[in-house]
């Protein structure tokens, strides 16, 4: 029988040996917090009861942060159905564009500077292809 793992879990169990070695953001600290956090006793809990039977349920409030796959999972599934039926019925190419490993620090100090930047490229070398007459065809 498969054990099931939790992302809580796994960062109860691992997230302060990792803090020793890598340095995190307040935002991912926040996140990281949020999801140890969600669903527990430190968020406040429900008392629910049923009026037939009394049968009664704790139910722990959630995190609700974006990040959170307790909170998020089903939001983002929904998300990406309804994405998948605005998708035209056409050839396209997923394009994935990254900064070089060197600008790491620098995109998580001047983040808005940063991916400004890299947006401006991209969006300068993507006119640029699509200037280009047949280079390129769906295959």
């Amino acid at each position: 029988m498969a054990t099931t793992h939790h992302v809580a879990d796994i960062l109860a169990q691992h997230l302060s040996n990792y803090k020793k070695v890598h340095a995190l953001t307040y935002q991912q600290q926040r996140v990281c917090q949020h999801i140890k956090d969600c669903r527990t006793v430190k968020l406040g809990a429900q008392q629910w009861q049923c009026d037939r039977c009394e049968h009664n349920k704790t139910v722990y409030c959630a995190c609700r942060d974006r990040h959170c796959p307790q909170c998020q999972g089903h939001v983002s599934e929904q998300w990406s159905e309804q994405q998948s039926k605005d998708v035209i019925n056409a050839p396209y190419f997923h394009l994935v564009f990254t900064l070089p490993h060197e600008l790491n620090g620098l995109a998580r100090q001047y983040p808005r500077e940063i991916y400004s930047c890299l947006f401006h490229a991209v969006w300068q070398t993507l006119s640029q292809f699509a200037q280009r007459k047949n280079s390129y065809k769906a295959r």
